[in-house]
């Protein structure tokens, strides 16, 4: 029974999704038109991110990124910015969604790590905006911009500057957001020695870039689900 109540516990957004799929099932009776329904390139893109991201956690990649980041920007201010900034600059490179199941545990290290959970929501909340309007830069920042992108046959350069206003002021907003509601005390992180597995470091980023042109479409999906696993 405890074992259970772990799992859920653990899996309740799954748990709460599964359940809503057979409660919507009841109206919509199961056919075979059911199977049209997934997106089995979407699903396969974001196993591949989800994966390499997953396997660079636990050679604690990320931990010595957010080290890093400590010791650069030194203020719990300057080093959030930094965090809401790779996920907009990430957002333009590799689409809304995959910034942030790239980056989003980035910052949860960060301010897990220099006990600095009290500011957690609010970055992750302006990682989320940062994502999304980030994204809308670029053709493939995000969904809504690929299909305006590829229907209408907008050019690059044209598709850029006409988001190029409202991308310009979230950045003023976003930047005079966290400057106002974040302080500017210092951080500090342990010392701990840790050293990266070089080949597995190298073979991890080289599986990262290869997910990464799955997303722009350079590399048919079904290697990636091949080569990642």
């Amino acid at each position: 029974m405890s074992n259970a109540r772990g799992f859920a516990k653990k899996n309740a957004v799954m748990l709460i999704a599964f359940a809503a799929a057979l409660i919507t099932s009841l109206f919509v009776p199961v056919d075979k038109e059911y199977i049209g329904y997934f997106d089995f390139k979407t699903l396969s893109c974001l196993f591949c991110v989800l994966a390499v991201v997953c396997a660079l956690k636990d050679i604690n990649f990320f931990f010595v990124i957010a080290r890093k980041i400590v010791h650069f920007f030194k203020t719990a201010r300057m080093s959030i910015l930094a965090l809401v900034y790779i996920t907009f600059i990430g957002s333009m490179l590799i689409a809304n969604d995959m910034a942030l199941l790239t980056f989003l545990p980035l910052g949860f290290l960060v301010l897990s790590s220099t006990g600095k959970q009290k500011y957690m929501a609010f970055t992750f909340i302006m990682q989320n905006i940062a994502a999304n309007l980030g994204g809308m830069l670029t053709p493939f920042g995000n969904p809504q911009n690929l299909y305006l992108y590829t229907k209408f046959n907008i050019p690059n350069g044209e598709f850029m500057g006409i988001m190029a206003p409202p991308f310009i002021l979230s950045v003023v907003l976003i930047t005079l957001c966290c400057i106002i509601f974040v302080k500017n005390e210092p951080l500090m992180i342990s010392n701990e020695k840790i050293e990266l597995n070089g080949k597995r470091t190298a073979l991890y980023l080289a599986l990262f870039a290869l997910a990464i042109a799955i997303v722009f479409r350079g590399i048919p999906y079904w290697i990636g689900l091949i080569i990642i696993p």
